[in-house]
Order: structure tokens, then C-alpha cells, then sequence
């Protein structure tokens, strides 16, 4: 069949010169495996077929009106490509023109074709192909009616022209591969502007999540130190909450925004404020005979004491807590003092009550006339006292004196010159020193 179409050529190569076909059919999906056209076999008869790669990175890029590759066919045949554009054929379909020149018009393998590939994810995928047949011509342009949806959101269009005896055949005699710019591909708009700093709503450390407004729709992270301890999306108003765990008061959380194109916002840093009151301060036993108050609180937190609604006294616990306050002047046994404890965030404590103790010894009780014939003493002691009469270590008489000291105690009577002796003793059992009276 060669040297018939040897002989053949050489008599219409001496008459005539076919020109190559300046259109071919539209692009058409190829029915049969791509990957038939993907694994390097050595054929009787058959150039080295050579192997497609499905790498992007491997297809060199070519620009208008630029070399492309030589072809050696089974003749033994150079066919000489060079690109030349991809021009606007229609409102759906685009022209890719490649500039064909051969040695001969007929002493050759005629067939060409073109293969056209798209990145899918990294990946070339085969979507069709376009033959030419060169029979009878020296040059011409091979051009592929595409359609421009094909390319859509493609930067490149990736070729494999491959060279065959004819069309029939499984391999190609020579290929190369190459990619092109699709001047019909539209960049993206690709968004390079951070969102604003997020406004971040107060945080204390009872909370359990961190709430605010930044950009719609936004990823919201945050952050304590390099940690990120929550996230969450903003909603298409651009309030957010993010749960995080709850955190100790001085904290400092840094809040981002980050866009759907992946840019971050600068940090709005926030600090956990204390929201939990200190406890009751502890407070030691306070006595009608002094005038210092010691206790126990929440290290550094400022002490009152109050009597009633009036402060009375006031001070700042030292770092482990203790606390000690000198008031102006003892209290009254029975009166009622509450000390609180409020820390540097202005946390007020429960306040701890105490009543002031009577330690306080009675006065001196006074005492009035004792004759032989008096069957009572009368006299004056601190109000609610006891008081009794004794002579010698012999209790004879006591009583308890009212509201305004007076007592009035029944008792035997007694001699002459006889001395008694009479004491008081308060409700809290303080006992006075003794006062005497001598029997007239």
C-alpha cells in the first residue's frame, strides 16, 4: 500500500498540489478510551509511540506565532507546527489555529490530530479531538472549532497533536504536547481585603462563650495565646458566638475574623473580667475592751467594717489575705459589726456579722446604809447584774439589779462592826471588785 501511495504521489506531485483543508469538523467527544493513547508500545512498522502526561506542569506554554515541535512520521516525513492564536469565531465557539508545514504533499503520513485537554483539580482531563488531513499539501492552518464553555474558568488550553498513517490507527507515529492561554477566561475576582477588626462583647469569667459582630458570614477564631480555644461562623448579620471554656478573670482573649477567601483580621484582644464576689471574710471574736479587728479575706481585696449602714473602718488585705483594722474607739458589748470584702473588680462579698463581746469587768458596786436592824441592802450595780452580799465566804443575800443599776437584796440581820462584803457579776459573768459595808 506505501509504494502504491508512493508511486501515486509522485505522478500528482508532478501535475498538481492539494491544499490542506482550511476548516475541520467541530470538536467532538472521542468515543474511545483516551487512555488507549497513554502507554508507550513499540509496533512493527511504528515509530516509538510517546507517552501522554496528565501533569499541567508538563506542557510547555506557548504563545502566538510561536515554534511549537517537528513531527517525524513513518516517511521519515518533519511536520513542522507552530501556533498561531485562538481568535473569536462566534458568541459560543472560539478558533485554535495551528500553522502546518511538511517536507512533502504527499510522500508523508497525512493525518493530524489535535487533542484537547482541561486541568481538572490538577489532573489533565480529555475532552476531545479534531483530525486533519494534510494529503497533497505543504502548509495551511489546522484550525479546531471549540466551544468556549468548554474553557470556561480554564486559563489554559492544554493540546496533544499527534501524527498517524491514518485515522484508524491506535497510535501515533510522533506527538508532542503543549498549552496555550484562553484569551476568554475571565479571572476570578480574588479577594484580598482582611474583614475589620471583630467587635467583641464583654467577657467575664462565669462566661462560657464570647459573643460579638464581625464581617457576614465570617469564620470566627479564638484565640488564648497561640491556642485556639473556639470557633464558629458569624451569621449573614455578623453577630457570633463562639463557646469556649470559661476562663480566669485577667485572661486575655484575642478574637479574628477570617473571610471566605481565607484573609484575617487583626485581633481584638479582650480581657476576662472578674464577676465572682470574694467569699465571707473571716473575722476573729471582737470584745467591748478593744479596738483592733483582725480577720481573713481574698488577697488585696479592700476590708469594711460597718456598723449598721455607717463605715466604721476600712483597709486593704495584704496579698495572703490577712487584714488588720483599728477602729477610733472600742464598741459596746452587744453591738453588731459586719465586715465585707470586695475585690479589685468591685465584687462586693456577702458580709460577715459579729457581736461585740463584754469582757469588761462591772464597776464597783455602790452600797447604801447597813444598820443592825436592816433586813435588806440596797444600793446600785451595772444594769442586769448579780450581785451578792456575802460575810465572809457566807453567801446572805442577792439579788439582780433592773434596768437602771438599783438592787434591793434581803438579808438577815447582822452585828455590829461586822463588814460585808457585796460584788456584781454581768450577764456575760464579769465580775466586778468587791465593795464593802460596815454594820452600824
Amino acid at each position: 500500500m506505501k509504494k502504491f501511495r508512493f508511486l501515486l504521489g509522485l505522478l500528482l506531485f508532478c501535475f498538481i498540489a492539494v491544499p490542506i483543508n482550511a476548516h475541520a469538523q467541530e470538536i467532538k467527544p472521542v468515543l474511545k478510551s483516551f487512555s488507549s493513547k497513554m502507554t508507550t508500545i513499540n509496533l512493527p512498522g511504528k515509530g516509538l509511540k510517546k507517552s501522554l502526561s496528565v501533569n499541567p506542569g508538563d506542557y510547555p506554554l506557548k504563545t502566538n506565532n510561536t515554534f511549537v515541535d517537528y513531527l517525524l512520521d513513518s516517511w521519515y516525513t518533519y511536520h513542522t507546527l507552530t501556533f498561531n492564536s485562538v481568535s473569536n469565531y462566534s458568541t459560543t465557539q472560539m478558533n485554535v489555529k495551528i500553522l502546518y508545514q511538511s517536507e512533502y504533499g504527499y510522500l508523508k503520513d497525512p493525518y493530524l490530530t489535535v487533542e484537547f485537554l482541561k486541568n481538572n483539580g490538577g489532573t489533565l482531563q480529555y475532552t476531545g479531538e479534531t483530525n486533519f488531513n494534510t494529503y497533497g499539501a505543504t502548509a495551511g492552518t489546522l484550525n479546531s472549532f471549540v466551544p468556549k464553555s468548554m474553557y470556561q474558568g480554564q486559563p489554559y488550553i492544554y493540546m496533544r497533536v499527534g501524527v498517524s498513517e491514518y485515522t484508524s490507527d491506535l497510535y501515533y507515529q510522533d506527538v508532542t504536547q503543549f498549552r496555550v492561554a484562553n484569551p476568554f477566561y475571565t479571572p476570578p475576582v480574588v479577594d484580598r481585603t482582611p474583614p475589620a477588626k471583630p467587635t467583641v462583647y464583654a467577657v467575664d469569667n462565669n462566661d462560657k462563650s464570647v459573643s460579638g459582630k464581625a464581617e457576614a458570614n465570617s469564620t470566627i477564631i479564638v484565640k488564648k495565646g497561640s491556642t485556639t480555644i473556639g470557633s464558629n461562623k458569624a451569621n449573614s448579620a455578623g453577630y457570633f458566638t463562639v463557646t469556649t471554656p470559661t476562663q480566669m478573670s485577667g485572661t486575655q482573649l484575642t478574637v479574628y475574623a477570617k473571610d471566605a477567601a481565607g484573609n484575617q483580621s487583626a485581633g481584638t484582644t479582650v480581657t476576662v473580667l472578674d464577676k465572682t464576689a470574694p467569699g465571707k471574710p473571716t473575722v476573729y471574736s471582737v470584745a467591748d475592751n478593744q479596738s483592733i479587728i483582725n480577720g481573713t479575706t481574698e488577697g488585696n481585696a479592700r476590708v469594711e467594717i460597718r456598723q449598721g449602714s455607717s463605715l466604721i473602718g476600712q483597709i486593704t488585705a495584704s496579698s495572703t489575705g490577712s487584714f488588720t483594722i483599728k477602729l477610733t474607739a472600742g464598741k459596746k458589748a452587744g453591738t453588731i459589726l459586719t465586715v465585707y470584702a470586695i475585690d479589685k473588680a468591685g465584687n462586693r462579698s456577702a458580709g460577715t456579722s459579729v457581736t461585740v463581746t463584754d469582757v469588761t469587768a462591772p464597776a464597783v458596786p455602790s452600797v447604801g446604809k447597813v444598820t443592825t436592824t436592816s433586813t435588806s441592802l440596797t444600793g446600785k450595780a451595772e444594769a442586769g447584774s448579780g450581785v451578792y452580799i456575802f460575810y465572809g465566804s457566807n453567801l446572805i443575800g442577792q439579788a439582780t439589779s433592773d434596768r437602771y443599776g438599783n438592787f434591793k437584796a434581803a438579808i438577815p440581820p447582822q452585828k455590829r462592826g461586822i463588814k460585808l462584803e457585796v460584788l456584781a457579776i454581768d450577764q456575760s459573768g464579769n465580775q466586778s471588785n468587791s465593795a464593802w459595808a460596815t454594820v452600824n
